[in-house]
């Protein structure tokens, strides 16, 4: 039998992004049978921020049993929580944990991240949830430790849109102002249920052109999604395997667009079309959709259309072919990552790209 080479998508969700620069003309299915330990390639992973903060909401509204899980969302937020410190990986972040309700209370103060020292640190949460939710004042805390810091940083929340109301102040005004005055994104993990609660968790998550909100049962349940903001790799890794065919995956081409436009071309279409009809037949696998672009344009502009595009992807996948919103991963990266140096027509054209890459098989 001979042997193929195929890309090895293990690394997409046990770490998180995995990024396929090499273009690709059509969709093709991968086959695989005993992987071999002959790798070809390395994944170089490339971290998107400095620094990582986490807010977490130990009130009593996170006291209500999960329908699906039978379990509290505060055991499941503290379980996510412990599950995504064991999978960060070391790329030099610095780490923070606080706890914003029912008082503020420092959990792991700023400094490098040590995953044993983190877990040991999370045992301060309470036990059980309980009082008020003092969002504001756990923003302007916040605003305490961002002065202290330098380089990027994202800064994940756990919210309801719950708040104890304060004279003159909201968390969608408060995100945005820190947003422009540090370089902080806002990952917004929503279990927002009622209609004002999940208008303010949206206004939080529109703080700037990288923050976003993410919902709460796709936070537990997928990694990629609490992880993908913090990194992406550059390569894929390659190995050998067996040519007995057993389905372990479909690899997509990037998806291309035009100077400064995010609208689908239809040639891209028919590329999609193909990964749908994929994902229809193989209800178990997942989907990691990537937004680039070139490096003209302001970052924050770059940003924003990068999510555009991405989001264009996803709306085109989930739409067309029916799938649950929570097996399209979406992330963006703006300039960062380009396949290419930016000096000319063609290359630019190369940049401005969304990358697919699929796992879960």
């Amino acid at each position: 039998m001979k042997k193929i080479k195929v890309g090895l998508f293990v690394a997409l969700f046990s770490l998180g992004v995995l990024g396929l620069n090499a273009p690709v003309n059509a969709a093709e299915i991968i086959y695989q049978e005993d992987i071999i330990q002959n790798v070809v390639t390395k994944d170089v992973l490339v971290r998107t921020a400095d620094n990582v903060i986490v807010l977490v909401d130990a009130s009593s509204s996170m006291d209500f049993s999960h329908r699906k899980f039978k379990k509290t969302n505060y055991e499941l937020e503290k379980e996510a929580l412990a599950a995504g410190y064991s999978r960060l990986p070391d790329l030099g972040y610095n780490v923070g944990v606080y706890n914003f309700s029912p008082t503020w209370k420092e959990i792991y103060p700023v400094q490098k991240f040590d995953a044993a020292k983190v877990a040991e640190a999370m045992k301060q949460l309470p036990a059980k949830p309980s009082g008020r939710t003092p969002l504001v004042a756990g923003l302007d805390k916040l605003e305490g430790v961002l002065k202290g810091l330098s380089g990027k940083t994202v800064v994940y929340i756990f919210s309801d849109g719950g708040y104890e109301q304060v004279a003159g102040k909201d968390p969608g005004n408060k995100t945005a102002e820190l947003a422009r005055k540090y370089n902080v994104c806002f990952i917004v993990i929503s279990y927002a249920a009622d209609p004002d609660g999940v208008k303010r968790v949206k206004d939080m998550g529109k703080a700037n052109a990288c923050s976003r909100v993410i919902p709460f049962d796709s936070y537990i349940t997928n990694p990629y999604y609490a992880l993908g903001p913090l990194y992406y790799a550059t390569t894929a890794t390659s190995v050998e395997t067996m040519s007995e065919k057993k389905i372990a995956g479909i690899k997509i081409g990037s998806i291309y667009f035009d100077y400064d436009k995010f609208e689908l071309k239809p040639q891209e279409k028919e590329e999609l079309n193909q990964l749908g009809k994929f994902l229809q037949a193989n209800p178990k696998a997942f989907v990691a959709v990537q937004g680039f672009c070139d490096s003209r344009g302001t970052p924050e502009y770059n940003m924003k259309l990068s999510r555009e595009r991405a989001e264009a992807v996803t709306d085109y996948l989930v739409k067309n072919f029916k799938l649950d919103s929570g097996r399209v991963a979406t992330m963006w990266y703006g300039e960062a990552n380009p396949v290419a140096s930016n000096d000319s027509a063609e290359n630019r054209w190369k940049n401005r790209r969304v990358e697919i890459a699929v796992s879960g098989l």
